[in-house]
């Protein structure tokens, strides 16, 4: 289709909600709201915001009948180490700058280029910030990524189904696999960079979301069809997403019966890459497109989609520099609601995204070092 999809656009504010979400999470209990409900909101139903921009970023990259048209690997990349690379250098640089710059240290005060260059290739810049290098390991794996959403499109309906949560099935095995301690060859001792690099394997390998991914493309390849399915099945995707919910709330209830600090729960126990995760993703997926389908008008939508990246990228820095506030204000955390925590960081994001487009649309090269592009 020519036509944008504003499904997937209003898709994309949503995933970027739960990102703030997951990134206010941790101070729930913290606040003068520390409430079981709003930790699960914010800790555990916001799991599907990582996975879902991979979902996207596969939709967008099959889209418009892409694999019928020519495909030219090297133009390809060159493209998207400026629509991607250049804003993920720049503001890894900047976050570095701002809150790591003593870690490029070492104890004799020289520079360390091999941190820098770790942090870069980790996506160590910023907490949220990791999601842009395994986006760009998917660019640079793209011919794979286009043969297999081809070997799964050509199917029936029932072989994509099949297909899919095969791959689903081997992506969970990827993951169990990956998570337990690996003993590295010898020959790795005394290499901290190697070492670092297969301990954080999960930071930048996409393999972990190839699944998602390849759930978007084929998506993008038959969406007609899917979105007519969509509209037809609201209730079905409703009941299979509050089913999801359910495992979701019963395996964190069965982590806290275990002694399990909450705390450490959604970070180590209950990811994205978990079956009850992926499984949430999916039905999450399934059943707020379905919901979209039905909303014609939404400003707030539309309009959180229009910033979603400079908003995704620039909300740590209120996430912190609100909370000092707060302290310069005279309010301690336990004394703030955590929903207003959350509304003022997005509402602060926001503004300083749409200021931050206006001067990019005056500035060219601004626009390309911050957002990859110049705004329209």
């Amino acid at each position: 289709m020519s036509d944008r999809n504003i499904v997937v656009d209003r898709l994309r504010a949503l995933a970027m909600l739960g990102v703030i979400g997951i990134h206010i999470g941790p101070f729930v209990f913290a606040s003068s709201t520390p409430r079981l409900d709003l930790f699960l909101l914010f800790q555990v139903f916001t799991r599907f915001a990582v996975p879902s921009f991979f979902f996207i970023s596969g939709y967008g990259l099959f889209c418009n009948d892409a694999l019928r048209r020519p495909f030219h690997y090297i133009e390809f990349v060159k493209k998207h180490l400026i629509t991607v690379g250049l804003p993920y250098f720049v503001w890894s640089l900047f976050y570095i700058y701002m809150w790591q710059w003593e870690d490029m240290y070492r104890p004799d005060r020289s520079f360390s280029i091999s941190v820098l260059i770790v942090k870069f290739l980790l996506g160590e810049g910023c907490y949220h910030i990791y999601f842009m290098v395994i986006l760009l390991y998917f660019y640079l794996s793209m011919p794979f990524w286009r043969w297999l959403v081809r070997r799964i499109s050509e199917k029936s309906a029932a072989g994509i189904t099949a297909s899919l949560a095969a791959l689903a099935g081997l992506q969970v095995l990827l993951y169990n696999w990956s998570s337990s301690y690996w003993i590295y060859p010898v020959w790795t001792k005394g290499h901290a960079m190697i070492i670092r690099l297969l301990n954080e394997r999960m930071n930048y390998l996409p393999l972990f979301y190839g699944f998602v991914f390849v759930l978007g493309g084929v998506c993008a390849i038959h969406e007609k069809q899917i979105r007519k399915w969509l509209q037809c099945h609201f209730t079905s995707t409703l009941g299979v997403f509050l089913l999801s919910c359910a495992v979701l709330v019963w395996r964190f209830k069965e982590y806290v019966l275990s002694g399990i600090p909450l705390e450490d729960i959604p970070a180590k126990y209950m990811t994205q890459l978990t079956p009850e995760g992926l499984l949430y993703t999916v039905c999450w997926l399934l059943f707020f497109s379905a919901a979209l389908e039905k909303i014609k008008d939404s400003l707030f939508l539309d309009t959180l989609s229009q910033y979603s990246m400079i908003i995704y990228l620039i909300h740590p820095l209120f996430v912190y520099y609100w909370y000092q506030w707060f302290g310069m204000l005279g309010f301690a955390i336990a004394q703030v609601p955590v929903l207003l925590y959350y509304i003022l960081v997005l509402i602060t994001s926001l503004l300083v995204g749409i200021l931050i487009h206006k001067i990019a649309k005056q500035r060219r090269i601004i626009g390309l070092l911050l957002l990859g592009r110049a705004p329209k």
